[in-house]
């Protein structure tokens, strides 16, 4: 009998699946988890050590909801989810039940399941369904890929009506070799506000501090900035969330300490003025959080701070492909590319939920808006409205 006979002949594996609803558990595996991320090119948001630093900030009892699939002893499929309470419907605001969604920073983030073949994301994808509540799963910024279609399809199969948010984008740069040749890639507009801003920074003496290592001063500084920035009245700032600061420290101590972390500090007047923090997860850089002073809004911090951020990554020395995270107005001006994202809630049918959404499906019908409710928060012009008042 040949190799090849033997191959065929062999019994595949039997898929086990396991749902965690434990950190030590969960922690327990860690050795397990990066495996199995590194196999299924995992992203960022996936991750081991930002789950981690997730849980030290915004973890919370009894709500969490790992599924993994094994064979072999080994893991092979996994979905970092939790069972949280989230409103169902704008018709009844208070009618919040109970619903599996993704794992995800109450800052930033985006969802995927992670998977090494077909076969083991439709067990995943199985495994999911059933360890939902009869609310259904929500799926928060989910990718847009062709993955996503026999997902979709999957959880469809297993009893879910879907209802899908419309499309966003993500801005990302890719084969970023060094700085000069990047720059003649730009428009014309790119390259004279980045020698504008230079110049603008020069006069105003301003400085910037770069740091790669797990030092927590840099930190508490830009912690301190978050809390002079427009975000801070907003309550969307990283200095505003309860357990803002633990996650933040716990993040950076984590991929610092890898070598994997890029903090720059922008500094004017002897005060920090803008920061930007940046971190690799196997050959991708994320651009994650940005912070600046309001108060020195003429030399436009924000897009200062951008340009220096992402130059010091590029200045590495290694070929890097950078995402900026959703897209924004002035974002589109350094991406090379994008990819989509969206959101969706699939229901069982039937259920109270799922004929509230056939409701509002209805409703939307007569008045011509289109997808799931907003989750909109307020932009910066809202909040620096009316002196500081939210419009």
């Amino acid at each position: 009998m040949n190799s090849c006979s033997v191959i065929r002949s062999a019994q595949p594996e039997a898929l086990d699946t396991r749902v965690l609803t434990c950190w030590e558990d969960f922690a327990a595996l860690e050795a397990d988890w990066r495996a199995m991320h590194e196999s299924c090119r995992g992203r960022l948001f996936s991750s081991f050590d930002w789950l981690a630093a997730q849980y030290a900030g915004f973890g919370v009892p009894g709500e969490l909801r790992v599924v993994t699939v094994w064979q072999a002893g080994m893991m092979v499929a996994a979905a970092p989810m939790c069972l949280v309470r989230q409103r169902a419907s704008k018709l009844l605001p208070f009618y919040r039940p109970r619903v599996l969604t993704g794992w995800l920073c109450n800052y930033s983030g985006f969802f995927e399941f992670l998977a090494s073949s077909r076969e083991t994301l439709r067990v995943l994808l199985a495994a999911v369904c059933k360890a939902a509540p009869r609310a259904g799963i929500e799926l928060p910024m989910f990718r847009v890929c062709t993955r996503d279609v026999f997902t979709t399809r999957c959880l469809r199969l297993s009893g879910l009506e879907l209802w899908q948010d419309r499309e966003q984008d993500s801005s990302l740069a890719e084969n970023l070799a060094d700085w000069d040749s990047y720059c003649q890639t730009r428009s014309r507009s790119f390259r004279k506000k980045v020698r504008v801003s230079g110049k603008q920074l020069k006069q105003a003496k301003a400085e910037t501090e770069a740091y790669t290592g797990p030092a927590e001063a840099p930190v508490q500084r830009m912690i301190a900035l978050s809390r002079r920035s427009w975000k801070q009245k907003s309550g969307t700032g990283l200095a505003a969330l309860d357990g803002g600061d633990a996650f933040l420290c716990e993040f950076w101590r984590r991929f610092a300490g890898r070598k994997c972390g890029s903090l720059v500090l922008m500094r004017a007047e002897e005060k920090d003025i803008a920061s930007f923090c940046a971190v690799r997860c196997q050959d991708t850089w994320y651009g994650l959080f940005t912070e600046f002073d309001e108060a020195y809004s003429d030399l436009s911090p924000g897009r200062s701070i951008l340009y220096l951020g992402l130059q010091t990554v590029i200045g590495k020395g290694e070929p890097v492909r950078f995402e900026f995270g959703r897209r924004t107005h002035f974002l589109k001006d350094f991406e090379t590319g994008s990819y989509q994202l969206r959101r969706v809630r699939g229901v069982r049918r039937g259920s109270r939920v799922y004929w509230l959404l056939k409701l509002e499906d209805l409703l939307r019908e007569l008045t011509g808006l289109r997808g799931l409710l907003p989750r909109r928060k307020p932009r910066r012009a809202d909040v620096l409205a009316n002196d500081g008042e939210r419009l």
